[in-house]
């Protein structure tokens, strides 16, 4: 893919350059800000597309200054979660799909446990493990009176690092000079988080802390570092080749201490990690979802096709073309949660009789047991599509480009280039499960809890 060779390019210009040598409180900074500098350069030369989650706030806005952090002073063996960007509603109640499942299927539901919803949910919301939630709202407010504050004082007291940093990555990125606004405005913003989670961690002395995706978290595994905390990190996503999250190599003052990820075929470096840090505990979300939903029989008269906002108009293109293979079938469309169709895609679709756009409020592991045939390209609702036992088609076709070169993928998904392979995909017989259970296994709940306790 070409970002990918792009970011090979960049790795080897960032090493030279020596951009981790800079560094505040013994954290180099230019972690803090290398993903949207290589989010600006990687988009500028391809057409790579950022999916970035959208920022809602649920419920009413109430201030509660008592709550938060405090009812856990003096709390033994206390571990903090930090969820994802965005929750998910089932069965009349929001959670975190990579963390709550974990909690519920395993002995820590029991212990002393803290989750930090991200600063999008706020105020009163239905959420599971409602009482092990702290009050959002405190921490946003004194967050960001702190970050104002911080934007004042830290280009000031770190305006040689800060600028020397950026002449460096100007170099590497091609960034515009304003562009040096933008550090100042990310380290601020780090230097703030790090303040008050310092604060909070010598007053709760944590055992461990466990957190979604490092890039919104960096304050506070420099927190964890500074008072040696473990953390670690769950796996949140589909990750085959270098990416601008992840592309480099392991750094032990910035990046978690450990890995957890969802099946045994994911591999450590495409994370930024080392084999000795990366630990399989499965995915416990599809069997807590089975405690949960009662599935009737799968509809084979329509494929959920699954889109994203890079390849909205491609994913109509190769519609319209399925839909001439075989007219019989229907195509429902679910878009990426910051997807959205301007006129021009809109015009086309109308034009596709057999497509529409279904709901996608829902989450994925809702909707994709209704499904016999699912179809895209890569997306990580592909993989688990398939650990649920659906059939799943990646679309080689309208300038979509599915990974056929990785032989575990080849072996597990039905490969779309022409029509001969579409219908070959209707045809197609039950896979062997192992594939399948190397992207999405079983959660491992031995493992899991032994590698708190030893580990951590």
């Amino acid at each position: 893919m070409e970002e990918s060779k792009l970011l090979i390019e960049l790795e080897q210009k960032e090493l030279k350059a020596n951009l981790g040598n800079i560094t505040i409180a013994g954290v180099p900074i230019w972690r803090i800000v290398r993903y949207q500098s290589r989010l600006k350069y990687v988009s500028t030369h391809s057409d790579y597309v950022a999916v970035s989650g959208k920022t809602k706030f649920i419920g009413k806005r109430s201030i509660k200054l008592l709550s938060g952090f405090w009812k856990y002073f003096g709390k033994k063996d206390l571990t903090i979660f930090y969820t994802f960007n965005r929750l998910v509603y089932s069965n009349g109640f929001y959670l975190d799909k990579f963390i709550d499942p974990v909690i519920e299927g395993s002995e820590i539901k029991d212990d002393n446990y803290v989750i930090v919803d991200s600063p999008n949910y706020v105020g009163t919301y239905a959420r599971i493990h409602k009482e092990h939630v702290v009050d959002n709202e405190v921490r946003t407010i004194s967050k960001q009176i702190l970050k104002h504050l911080m934007l004042i004082i830290v280009p000031i007291i770190f305006k040689k690092r800060i600028n020397s940093l950026f002449f460096k990555a100007q170099a590497v990125y091609d960034l515009p000079d304003s562009f040096i606004q933008q550090y100042n405005r990310m380290i601020a913003l780090f230097v703030a988080e790090y303040v008050y989670d310092y604060c909070w961690y010598r007053l709760l002395s944590p055992k461990r802390v466990l957190i979604v995706f490092r890039e919104g978290y960096f304050a506070q595994i420099a927190v964890c570092k500074r008072l040696c905390i473990p953390v670690a990190e769950f796996q949140h996503g589909i990750t085959l080749d270098k990416t601008v999250s992840f592309a480099g190599v392991f750094d032990f003052r910035i990046d978690p201490d450990f890995f957890m990820t969802f099946g045994s075929y994911w591999k450590s470096e495409h994370f930024g990690m080392t084999d000795d840090r990366t630990i399989c505990i499965g995915w416990a979300y599809s069997q807590f979802m089975k405690h949960q939903l009662s599935i009737g029989k799968k509809r084979d008269d329509a494929a959920l096709v699954i889109s994203s906002p890079e390849i909205s108009e491609k994913i109509l293109d190769a519609i319209q073309i399925l839909s001439e293979w075989k007219p019989s079938m229907k195509y429902h469309i679910r878009l990426h949660p910051s997807e959205s169709y301007n006129d021009s895609l809109y015009s086309k679709i109308n034009e596709i009789q057999q497509a529409e756009i279904v709901d996608n409020s829902n989450d994925s592991a809702v909707v994709l047991p209704q499904y016999q045939y699912v179809l895209g390209e890569n997306s990580s609702v592909l993989y688990e599509a398939l650990s649920l036992g659906c059939k799943v088609g990646l679309l080689n076709i309208c300038g979509l480009q599915p990974p056929v070169d990785k032989s575990a993928i080849v072996g597990s998904f039905s490969i779309i280039r022409n029509e001969k392979d579409y219908h070959n995909f209707f045809c197609k017989k039950e896979d062997d499960r192992s594939n399948a259970l190397s992207f999405y296994s079983d959660f491992k709940r031995d493992i899991f809890e032994n590698f708190i306790k030893i580990k951590m």
